[in-house]
């Protein structure tokens, strides 16, 4: 992973200094940087403009900044102040100050055992509920926006493609693997968007598989038998089996109406399927 000197300043973000490149993607770097004030460790998100197509990413940082400046929950990655450099009137860099998540995404790696499965997405169906509750949906739940420290504490990040409830969409936006067929149709969004993400990235913490994709070429149109968890993982509960095949039904109407009816039914599934046999 790169790094630089701690001593150099970050553009345009006075009294702050980069430690190191976190990660690079869509147009943009995300750098650990430190409070020079208090030592304080913050997350630096930088996009740049390269082309006129980059606008887009300009658009998603503003949208993530909009959204996460309004939800404070600690499951959410926090997000602190938005900068725009310009040159000749036009922004040519967008500056996302965040809160820094140490930790692993489930992509990277995944939790052991059922419980603890579990505890990842009870924790992640916290968070998406109070994004929810303010009137968003969040769009892209997947493995990767899950962020799991040592002590098993989660949150959820990049709000990019974040929404108001009941929007229309004028593109399609989501992660193929996971994506719902409200999103790849156009129609409107809602909670049970977040629910069928949500579920599908569920089923691949708990089989190491992904659904069939939904985008056009996948089963959209054509219908096909998404494979229950258990089979691909005996060890999968019939509650917990049940819970995850009900969030990725393809109407949202089928599906869980909201992250409270998840929460309340991973509840049940850990005192009744997954507590220690007692021993005699």
């Amino acid at each position: 992973m790169a790094k630089v000197s701690s001593t150099q300043k970050t553009t345009g973000l006075n009294g702050f200094q980069k430690v190191r490149v976190l990660g690079t993607g869509a147009h943009s770097t995300i750098w650990q940087v430190r409070d020079s004030s208090n030592g304080q460790i913050r997350a630096l998100k930088t996009v740049v403009r390269n082309g006129h197509d980059d606008e887009k990413f300009f658009r998603q940082t503003l949208n993530e900044y909009n959204v996460a400046s309004q939800i404070d929950h600690p499951n959410v990655r926090k997000v602190y102040k938005l900068l725009r450099r310009r040159r000749f009137l036009r922004v040519r860099e967008m500056q996302l100050l965040m809160e820094f998540c140490p930790g692993r995404s489930v992509q990277e790696h995944r939790p052991r055992g059922l419980v603890g499965i579990c505890s990842v997405f009870a924790q992640t169906a916290h968070a998406l509920g109070r994004v929810n509750e303010h009137g968003f949906v969040h769009g892209d739940m997947k493995p990767d926006n899950i962020i799991v420290d040592e002590r098993g504490n989660v949150k959820i990040i990049d709000l990019g493609h974040a929404c108001r409830i009941g929007t229309i969409k004028e593109r399609i936006q989501g992660s193929p693997d996971f994506i719902a067929p409200e999103q790849i149709r156009l129609e409107p969004l809602d909670a049970r968007t977040d629910v069928f993400n949500y579920g599908a990235a569920l089923y691949w913490a708990l089989s190491g598989k992904y659904m069939p994709s939904l985008m056009p070429g996948g089963g959209l149109t054509t219908p096909v038998r998404i494979t229950p968890p258990a089979e691909h993982n005996p060890d999968v509960p019939p509650l917990l089996n049940r819970l995850v095949m009900d969030c990725i039904q393809m109407r949202p109407g089928d599906r869980p109406q909201s992250m409270r009816e998840i929460i309340a039914r991973l509840a049940v599934v850990l005192q009744k399927e997954l507590q220690p046999t007692p021993k005699e």
